[in-house]
């Protein structure tokens, strides 16, 4: 009895370690970060139209350099964030969840979504699976090299888990980069180049194995990627 109170307690320490820590992150490195970005605007205000063509692309560059790593931060904190927030179990339908995901992206109709089988309606963590679906298909709507990309969900029941499959006809990854995807923070062209953290699918990652799954992902031979992952049945 001792010692499951003293884990208890541990375990209460370490929770109001932690949202110490995530205030930190969220605010008090946020903030000065937020005021390198303002003062480059007031150095390019107070120089006018005399600022000298090179000093104006540097403060872009560095407004950039600040956004990315807010960005970063904020990343950061919801990848810390996985195994303490969105853990309330609701009916979910998938159909309906996948059909706000898209309608939720950048250039919503730069995608067609496929569906081999009809989705069901299951009793989840309806946010973090959302968060999932909502991180696999931004990246594939980001990375994608066609004017229009196909995607193809499907869903299979695999004993106590759910498996979930999401293929596009995209131009897949290098085969070098393949089993670093999944890293927080990796991206595969130079990160001055992308609109995200890199975060995305390191986040999904720590999601599927804190509920107890496994994500994995390949390049098609016809083209594009498939990510699959597997989610557990809560009822």
């Amino acid at each position: 009895m001792n010692q499951d109170f003293n884990c208890e307690e541990k375990l209460e320490e370490l929770q109001s370690e932690f949202n110490e820590f995530a205030y930190i992150i969220s605010h008090d490195l946020k903030a000065p970060i937020r005021a390198i970005s303002n003062l480059s605007v007031w150095i390019e205000e107070d120089l006018g139209e005399n600022i000298p063509g090179d000093v104006q692309q540097n403060m872009h560059l560095l407004r950039n350099r600040a956004v990315r790593l807010e960005r970063m931060i904020e990343s950061l904190l919801t990848y810390s964030r996985v195994t303490s927030q969105d853990l309330d179990i609701l009916p979910t339908d998938i159909k309906a969840l996948v059909d706000d995901v898209l309608a939720s992206l950048p250039e919503p109709g730069k995608l067609t979504l496929n569906l081999t089988d009809a989705l069901p309606v299951i009793e989840t963590y309806k946010l973090k699976l959302r968060a999932i679906i909502n991180n696999l298909l931004l990246n594939v709507a980001l990375h994608s090299n066609v004017p229009q990309t196909e995607v193809t969900l499907s869903l299979q029941e695999l004993g106590d888990f759910y498996r979930f499959t999401i293929a596009d006809n995209g131009g897949g990854v290098p085969a070098e980069a393949l089993p670093k995807i999944f890293k927080i923070f990796y991206t595969v062209a130079p990160k001055d180049k992308v609109e995200t953290s890199g975060a995305g699918l390191a986040i999904s990652k720590k999601i599927v194995d804190f509920a107890g799954g496994k994500i994995e992902a390949e390049n098609n031979e016809a083209g594009g990627l498939t990510v699959s992952f597997t989610w557990p049945k809560l009822n």
